[in-house]
This record gives structure tokens, sequence and C-alpha cells, in this order.
């Protein structure tokens, strides 16, 4: 049997038979690339292992971008921490003067309503008490003692 060339009713010429016999050949040196390349596993795991390369390193980078972002985020934070920490810090300070007015304000004006012995008193007392620690602490520690002992007695009845 003989092929006949497409839209002719004759055989095919040499010169026909050359191309085709020249596509073919083309072809399947395209196909037998195609098959050593599937087979070639070192040439694949190379190509696999570059692209998961390539994949690690833009992971790292967006990684890195995000480490970036994240310090300055927690820097601006703490700047901002550090300031309202400054703030309640100054709003104490503020207070406490405020409540330290106060209080010297109400003593002063006990003291002025206070009588003048009673004033005098109180100085002289308070100084034996500072040139006698030892002795008041003492006598407090005794205090102590004596009113728990009656406490005791007074559950036992």
């Amino acid at each position: 049997m003989s092929h006949q060339s497409e839209g002719e009713g004759s055989a095919p010429t040499p010169e026909e038979l050359r191309v085709r016999i020249e596509h073919t050949r083309e072809e399947l040196g395209r196909t037998v690339e195609e098959l050593a390349a599937k087979a070639d596993v070192k040439a694949q795991a190379k190509e696999k292992a570059a692209e998961v390369k390539e994949k690690v390193a833009e992971a790292k980078g967006h990684a890195k971008v995000k480490a970036v972002e994240v310090t300055e985020q927690a820097k601006d934070k703490a700047a901002v921490l550090k300031e309202h920490a400054a703030e309640v810090k100054e709003q104490a300070a503020v207070r406490a003067a405020l409540v330290g007015d106060q209080l010297r304000e109400k003593a002063a004006e006990i003291e002025a309503k206070a009588p003048k012995t009673v004033r005098d008193g109180t100085e002289h007392a308070a100084a034996a008490a500072r040139d006698h620690r030892g002795a008041v602490l003492v006598a407090a520690a005794v205090a102590v003692a004596a009113l728990l002992l009656l406490l005791g007695n007074r559950r036992r009845r």
C-alpha cells in the first residue's frame, strides 16, 4: 500500500517524503528530549530545590519586613506608654503636693484653735518621745501585753 498525499490522488513525491521524514524526526527529537527531562531525577531535584530556595528567600524577606514593622509598632507603643507614665507621675506629684498643702493647712488650723498649754504640752511630749525612744517602745510593749492579758482573762470567765 502506498500513502497518498493530501489533496492529490497520486503517490507522494520523494521530496514530500523527505519533508515528512524531517518533520517526523523533529517531533521524535522533541519527544525524546521531553522524556529525557522527565527521566532526569537529579535535574528535577535541583529545579525543585531552586524553587524551594526561592520561596524560602521570599518568606524570609516577608518575615524580616514584618519583624521591622512589629518592632516599630512596639517602639511607638513604648513611647506612648512612657509619655503616659510621665503624665501620671506628674499628676501624682501635683496631687501629693495638694494633699500635703491641705494637711499642713488643717494642722495649722488645729494648732491655731488649740490652747497654748496644749500646744506646749504636745511639743514637750513629742520632744521627750524622740529623746527616749527606747523607753517609749518598752512602755508601749508593756501596755500591749497588759491589754492582751486582760482580754485573755475576760474570755476565760
